[in-house]
């Protein structure tokens, strides 16, 4: 009896409310009728064990989708079925000055992508022509089938679209919309039932299917088996062992495709599915991940925010776009979107902030007016923008073990320094082959990322863009190496860079990644040691095996970076160590003309003997819609070792994308926007001999504009021969930075410095002094001029770190305890 009073109570404020926004109620009597559908998706016995350990499993092992409209990402008031955003709570943002930017839509069907935006005014609104509108256009515009990702957002779009609008059209229409988005949906189908694990089309794919499925479902008989299907499929995708969820989790909410490619067509479309799968669906895939995957909802919010820079653009990492500076983009409302389903408070204040901040940056701009509708559905004005987003790590390891994407910061302000360094695994063709590649950030890139995304297989893309020659990595020349096949007819040429991998982005499983990765050579670097200073943020530090990334024409490669927060000093080592001599080249890629010992090179291809600083400087504004952001940042480089060496700069017109064995430019097919920034200047150091063991040491002093010349810095050698560094003679700060000497082509362990340790220093104040490559975890004796001072103990990745407390000359030996 109960169950009936409430029933028709449901009825009669659904009919009200229908009332009050001009919409026919006999569009719905059809779906009051009935009872909430039921669907047997034939999970796999992998999908059952995840669901039946979940706290909101049921026993039947069925998922119920939602028989009342809308529920694709708002719910009808009355809904038992599904979580999250109601009609009504979404009217009540109508007269909400917290989300007054985004309540009205102007700008008409223009396209596909417009069709939610226009739907959406009738959810506020109960404006049928505009519904009416819609139908139409979806019912009567055939789909073209062109590029996929394009392919997929016009199902998603006119899947959603229609789910708002449905209970405004006839049924005629409506029987031939889930017609046209079946067609759709079986176009996409494929990159369900057999995915690429690591690739984007995957999740857009994904996105189309799961909005088509939940929009037709209700329609007929038929319909709803087709949507038991599709979500089947689904479900398979997500849950099934070794599948999505899995290498998601297996990456720690990281992802290689480079910053246009994995927020905008990877994480958005995954996020959106689950919303509204969430939303439309018993199934709440949120507390899946919270409770069976690690939760990587968190680490992937974290990598997202940390991968934008001071100024608040992306990155310029792997096959990016414009989109780099997402202004007029949908970034905003996914990061929104992350913010409302993480749970974690903290976390939630510190996305909440970024996503203000951002607005604050870009204006209305940052926005499109067709994604006005996301900010209603995935933004909630009421979780607390507190604490901020410049209260996470300074130093962050993003996806420990398998992409391996390091972050340096001094700070979170505009004024900070940002380095960016890459190791890890290699899953798809929009990665580079840039394993130790690394960016600097301080008022301006300083040290950027060469080339751009012209057109994917293009001479320039093939030979330029995404070849170690365009990025700061070394090369390791060997004219007998084959060069990689051709793609599109492209010709390849060497560059002396890290193997072309090719056709390995297809697995389906993370299952067949990892069986296959060896035989496939994607396991192309690692991070053998990383270090950060927390409580401090006295230094960072991190080594990295990229020997596996050469290929057999490398016996041993690694990179060490060691940053120095609190000066700004930055210390990169570099091991070569090969089969038989070859000329080695460490590249440095510049946005701006750079000047060398003073001297302004010119255009083309410039060689210094035993030449020592490269000063660069970044100049001019980046001018967003909210504020502009002046850049006036200063770079110092100094060459230490080898000694003997020659540098070269290398650019101008003409020159941007040079290659010296090819003897050829590799420019663009049409020029990279200005944002981009895609290097017109490098430098290359080169040994004047060729050899079997090389090293490179450089250091750097980060700063603006107004530093002049490079404080003192002198190459330090310990007598025992154990250490060798640079030092830097900063009046006010001076550092010591010191690593193993040892050229083994055993490696790591074998280059791993043992104690006792003893050298001399000679300064005017007290140094830091900050050792790396010792013992790890070892308990030492410090004695200073004969003084004992105490017990300290390496860290865990073999860093010791001490100030002195002297001056003049003093005496070091570290002994073991």
């Amino acid at each position: 009896m109960l169950k009936k009073i409430y029933g028709c109570f449901a009825f009669l404020l659904l009919w009200t409310e229908l009332s009050q926004a001009q919409i026919l109620p006999e569009a719905i009597l059809g779906q009051l009728n009935s009872r909430d559908f039921s669907v047997n998706v034939a999970l796999t016995s992998s999908a059952k064990t995840i669901l039946a350990n979940s706290s909101f499993a049921d026993s039947e092992e069925t998922i119920k989708i939602s028989n009342l409209r809308p529920r694709l990402f708002v719910r009808a008031d009355e809904d038992q079925v599904g979580s999250g955003l109601t009609l009504s709570a979404l009217r009540l943002k109508i007269k909400d000055p917290a989300y007054q930017n985004w309540i009205n839509y102007t700008g008409g069907i223009s396209g596909w992508e417009s069709l939610p935006a226009m739907a959406m005014q009738y959810l506020l609104n109960g404006d049928k022509k505009m519904a009416q509108l819609v139908g139409e256009y979806i019912a009567n515009t055939p789909y073209n089938f062109g590029e996929h990702t394009s392919a997929a957002a016009m199902v998603y779009n006119s899947a959603i679209a229609f789910d708002w609008v449905r209970m405004a059209l006839p049924k005629e229409m409506a029987l031939k919309i889930c017609a046209r988005l079946v067609e759709g949906a079986e176009h996409l189908k494929g990159g369900v039932v057999t995915p690429s694990i690591n690739h984007n089309y995957t999740f857009v794919s994904m996105y189309g299917v799961a909005m088509a499925a939940m929009a037709i479902h209700g329609e007929s008989e038929a319909y709803n088996k087709q949507a038991a299907e599709y979500l089947g499929l689904l479900n398979h995708l997500l849950l099934d062992e070794h599948m999505l969820f899995e290498t998601i989790k297996a990456k720690q909410g990281t992802w290689g495709e480079g910053n246009h490619y994995t927020p905008f067509v990877v994480f958005y479309p995954l996020l959106m599915t689950l919303n509204g799968l969430t939303t439309a669906t018993s199934r709440d895939y949120f507390k899946i991940i919270q409770e069976n995957y690690n939760d990587f909802l968190v680490p992937m919010s974290k990598f997202i925010i940390a991968n934008f820079r001071p100024d608040l653009t992306l990155e310029r990492i792997g096959d990016v776009t414009t989109r780099v500076v997402p202004h007029k983009s949908f970034l905003r409302p996914f990061i929104d979107l992350m913010a409302l389903k993480i749970n974690d408070q903290t976390l939630q204040g510190q996305i909440h902030s970024f996503s203000k901040q951002l607005s604050a940056y870009y204006g209305p701009d940052l926005v499109a007016e067709p994604y006005y509708w996301m900010m209603l559905v995935n933004y909630n004005a009421e979780i607390p923008d507190k604490p901020a987003y410049t209260t996470l790590p300074t130093a962050m390891r993003l996806g420990e073990n398998s992409y391996e994407h390091i972050m340096f910061r001094s700070d979170w302000s505009e004024n900070g320094t940002l380095i960016s360094f890459l190791s890890g695994d290699h899953y798809t063709d929009h990665q580079h082959f840039d394993k130790g590649h690394f960016l600097i950030y301080k008022k301006g890139a300083l040290v950027v990322d060469g080339g751009g995304y012209s057109k994917m297989y293009s001479d320039s893309w093939s030979n330029y863009s995404i070849r170690t020659l365009a990025h700061n990595n070394v090369l390791v020349y060997d004219p007998k190496e084959i060069p990689g096949k051709e793609v599109n007819k492209t010709e390849i040429y060497l560059d002396g860079g890290q193997r072309i991998i090719r056709g390995a982005q297809a697995l389906t499983s993370w299952k067949e990644f990892n069986e296959k990765a060896d035989a496939l050579g994607l396991h192309t670097a690692s991070v053998l040691a990383f270090d950060a200073d927390t409580e401090l943020n006295r230094y960072n530090y991190v080594k990295s095996n990229l020997t596996n990334a050469y290929g057999e024409k490398v016996t041993w490669m690694d990179r060490q970076l060691l940053y120095l927060p609190q000066a700004d000093f930055l210390v990169v080592k570099d091991r070569v160590i090969t089969p038989r001599p070859l000329d080695n080249y460490w590249l440095l890629h510049f946005e701006e003309r750079p000047t060398i010992d003073g001297k302004i090179p010119e255009t083309g291809v410039k060689d210094y003997q035993n030449a020592s600083i490269v000063h660069s400087q970044r100049s001019g504004t980046l001018a967003l819609e909210g504020q502009s952001v002046p850049y006036s940042g200063s770079l110092f480089v100094k060459t230490l070792m080898p000694t003997k060496r020659a540098i070269s700069i290398i650019g101008g017109p003409g020159y941007e994308y040079y290659n010296r064995f090819a003897k050829k430019n590799f420019p663009p097919e049409k020029p990279f926007l200005q944002n981009r920034e895609s290097g017109n200047w490098r430098m290359e150091v080169s040994p004047v001999k060729p050899g079997t063991s090389t090293a490179f040491l450089h250091a750097f002093q980060i700063s603006d504009s107004s530093k002049k010349e490079m404080i003192a810095t002198e190459y330090l050698r310990t007598p025992d021969g154990k250490l060798e560094g640079a030092l830097f003679r900063s009046e006010q700060n001076p550092y010591l930075v010191m690593f193993s000497s040892s050229l083994d082509a055993k490696g790591h362990e074998q280059q791993t410095v043992n104690f006792p340790l003893k050298y001399k220093v000679k300064a005017k104040t007290p140094v830091n002094h900050v050792l790396a490559e010792l013992a790890p975890n070892k308990k030492v004796k410090l004695i200073i001029n004969n003084k004992n001072k105490g017990t300290f103990q390496t860290s865990s990745a073999g860093v010791l770190y001490f100030n002195d407390e002297s001056d003049g000359v003093r005496r070091i030996r570290i002994l073991a305890d």
